[in-house]
């Protein structure tokens, strides 16, 4: 199985639920010329779905990537026996609904992403949930214990961490699903995985960087959940099809044509996480470019050649274009400059560092890099015991602390294995507003450019790689 390239939109198609795979292509004459104008010749629309914690979203672009359209709706409460399914389904049906007539008859591939620690145990047969979905967020240190005995092989694995879908996977098959009787039709599905399979009606399909942390190996020559999973009692259970980003699932159901009143030919794109979907949006898309999303945390991914997962470091790496995305979080960020100041605080204090010139004279959180495992006020009381007078001088030296770690982290990635350090920084999240910080961020990193994305939508990226899958493109970044 092949990503997608140049020359095709690739499927995959697998051997039972081991996960082998043969590729059927496509050619992107056929996927890609045909669809770049409607009947009146018109550009052609790419819907992309974001699906985030309170909220899904929506973007819609055209055949150059323009965004068209965006708009959101939030989740109605969770549902005691199904939880989320309900209010994530009615979400997407009244984004979906709200677009114009004439933009659901344009509209020619849609793509989800969604939250990959997030996964629904379905009936295979009809795709209901069997219960409520595990959200990204539940952990089973007991399921932890039983997949590393099941695995029983050297090191640490990532689908050995108590929040990760292997173990959500065992949690239900031991223990929520044991009474359940004949658990013969049950699978698997991602977040993203489920809502697509409500547009194509294909049962059991996902896509590389949701089942990543499932135990799924994109690499080339790989692209299969490995033996001793395939081989676990629920093994079944896995994913039957893995696709890359951008490949096609299929054309959606007839029904939904005819509900949405889009053309039948409309296409189902393989999806992605809504953290790759963000770093999408961005745009970086060459080796040494970057996404750092400065939010409440700090997420770092950078393109590469090279493989890299350290597991130890907090490092791990999707397949993305047939390149690797290298990336890592730390629980440092925008939380602990809000834990002492406003927004506008923030910005007048910033304000005053250029003015006057201010440089950082602490760091804070020296020798810090991925990670960081301490709580909100373990790190607050680090920096508030040297915390000087003058708000100006904690401020700098809090934004330089954590341009610190950035700059560590992105260093570090380099020395674990990637092709090329960070050769240009995109930021995204509330941290990109502050022009201070993005200064003392590019020093950190021997001034090379840090710029905040034009984009940093989730939906947006989804919609870009839509319209790659769709057009048979090389890249998701328009030209």
């Amino acid at each position: 199985m092949r990503s997608v390239s140049r020359a095709s939109t690739t499927t995959a198609v697998a051997d039972g639920r081991r996960g082998r795979h043969k590729a059927m292509t496509r050619s992107a004459a056929t996927n890609g010329a045909a669809a770049t104008e409607s009947g009146d010749g018109r550009s052609r629309l790419y819907c992309g779905l974001d699906f985030g914690t309170s909220s899904a979203r929506l973007a819609l672009v055209d055949d150059d990537g323009r965004l068209v359209r965006s708009h959101a709706r939030g989740y109605e409460a969770p549902d005691s026996k199904t939880g989320m399914t309900a209010p994530w389904l009615r979400a997407m049906w009244e984004l979906l609904e709200a677009l114009d007539e004439d933009e659901r008859g344009r509209m020619d591939a849609v793509a989800v992403d969604g939250t990959s620690g997030t996964v629904i145990i379905v009936d295979a047969e009809n795709g209901e949930a069997l219960c409520a979905p595990y959200m990204y967020n539940d952990t089973f240190p007991d399921e932890s214990a039983r997949i590393r005995g099941i695995r029983n092989g050297p090191g640490k694995d990532s689908t050995e961490s108590a929040s990760s879908a292997a173990c959500k996977l065992s949690r239900w098959f031991y223990v929520d699903g044991a009474q359940s009787g004949d658990k013969s039709r049950a699978t698997l599905l991602h977040h993203a995985d489920w809502l697509a399979y409500q547009l194509h009606g294909r049962m059991g399909v996902s896509d590389f960087n949701n089942s990543l942390k499932l135990g799924f190996d994109p690499a080339p020559g790989v692209e299969a959940f490995p033996k001793w999973l395939r081989d676990a009692e629920f093994g079944y259970m896995l994913p039957s099809e893995v696709l890359a980003p951008g490949a096609s699932f299929g054309r959606v159901r007839s029904d939904v044509a005819d509900r949405l009143a889009c053309s039948p030919s409309c296409e189902v794109i393989a999806g992605t996480t809504d953290s790759v979907a963000a770093f999408v949006a961005s745009q970086a898309m060459d080796v040494g470019e970057c996404a750092t999303s400065l939010g409440s945390t700090l997420a770092l991914k950078l393109i590469s050649d090279a493989r890299v997962d350290d597991l130890s470091a907090g490092v791990y790496s999707h397949r993305l274009n047939g390149r690797w995305l290298v990336g890592g979080a730390s629980n440092l960020g925008g939380w602990i400059l809000r834990r002492f100041f406003s927004n506008d605080e923030l910005e007048k204090l910033s304000a005053r560092i250029d003015e006057d010139g201010i440089e950082p004279t602490e760091d804070y959180f020296e020798g810090v890099m991925l990670g960081f495992g301490v709580s909100v006020d373990e790190a607050a009381s680090m920096v508030e015991s040297s915390r000087p007078n003058d708000d100006a001088q904690f401020v700098a030296n809090l934004l330089g602390s954590i341009a610190n770690v950035e700059a560590r982290c992105y260093e570090r990635m380099r020395e674990l294995g990637a092709s090329s350090g960070a050769r240009k920084v995109f930021t995204a999240g509330g941290g990109a507003r502050n022009a201070t910080w993005s200064a003392m961020r590019s020093s950190a990193m021997g001034g090379i450019p840090v710029v905040r994305s034009e984009r940093d939508e989730a939906a947006y990226g989804a919609a870009l790689l839509a319209r790659q899958g769709r057009k048979g493109l090389d890249s998701y970044v328009p030209t």
